[in-house]
């Protein structure tokens, strides 16, 4: 019997960044249909991320005759069913089990063009279950259909980055920028991955937004510094349009040109980050 035939589907996460998927100005959400199949023809999540199960996960999948499987957005995880019911988990499944997964970085660049705080001690957290050392206005992992990016509000407290580190195996308590974690029994009834036995096979979505910076032209041979008036979207695809007359405050010369910078030289001041593009 084929693979399809007896695993079902128990939950797909979707990992999104708008930095390789917005076109210059043109963001993924205002695409169309066909634009947005364009992009994600060359899109993967792998690019920026590494998704892998914890090691105590690892064990859980076993036991429960679950399989990890990486996609090109993110991953998804399924389960063995019965031949009769293919909503019908094959292993009964409490619904207090939770499965982990970490997220580290593998993109040097990832804070330079991610419209996110980092904190050296502290985690973000995408979970159907809030922890109870979170407050009440705890976000919840985002639904693939939630027009919601991912913020700071996901970045988790020290105590609570403390208790979930602590639960890691030794080897992976490394580089950890954060975790996946899911419980078959979520908060919030939309978010049971198992409902009353069955198969509910949420599809979730982490969608980072692309930073946008102030540009900062640096001419070293007149030794003159000009910056937007406003701050501008870093992106990988696409081309944004300078206008010397209306994004400089006084206007420059309107004949003249300005390149989009790269997203390697990327300062912070008072707040403010800044692309500086030497010409």
């Amino acid at each position: 019997m084929s693979f399809n035939l007896t695993y079902g589907l128990l939950f797909e996460v979707t990992v999104f960044h708008n930095y390789f998927l917005n076109n210059g100005e043109e963001t993924f959400a205002a695409m169309s249909g066909a634009d947005k199949e364009k992009m994600l023809q060359n899109y993967s999540a792998d690019d920026f991320v590494t998704i892998t199960p914890t090691l105590e996960t690892n064990t859980t999948l076993k036991n429960y005759k679950m399989v990890f499987k990486k996609t090109k957005t993110g991953f998804r995880v399924y389960i063995k069913v019965k031949e009769a019911d293919e909503l019908d988990p094959f292993i009964p499944t409490p619904v207090d089990v939770n499965l982990n997964f970490l997220i580290s970085t593998n993109d040097y660049q990832f804070e330079n063009y991610t419209d996110l705080d980092f904190a050296f001690d502290q985690v973000f957290l995408f979970s159907n279950v809030r922890p109870a050392s979170e407050p009440v206005t705890f976000e919840y992992l985002p639904k693939i259909n939630d027009n919601k990016l991912i913020s700071n509000a996901f970045l988790v407290s020290e105590a609570t980055t403390v208790d979930l580190i602590a639960t890691l195996h030794p080897s992976q308590k490394q580089d950890v920028f954060g975790l996946v974690s899911l419980t078959l029994q979520g908060d919030n009834a939309p978010d049971n991955i198992i409902d009353l036995g069955k198969l509910n096979s949420p599809h979730y979505k982490i969608h980072f937004d692309n930073r946008k910076t102030l540009w900062k032209y640096i001419n070293r041979k007149a030794a003159t510094e000009i910056e937007t008036n406003a701050a501008k979207p870093l992106t990988y695809s696409g081309f944004v349009e300078i206008d010397p007359l209306t994004d400089f405050t006084p206007p420059e010369p309107a004949s003249s040109h300005y390149p989009n910078p790269s997203v390697k030289s990327i300062t912070k001041n008072n707040g403010d980050y800044y692309s500086e593009i030497f010409i």
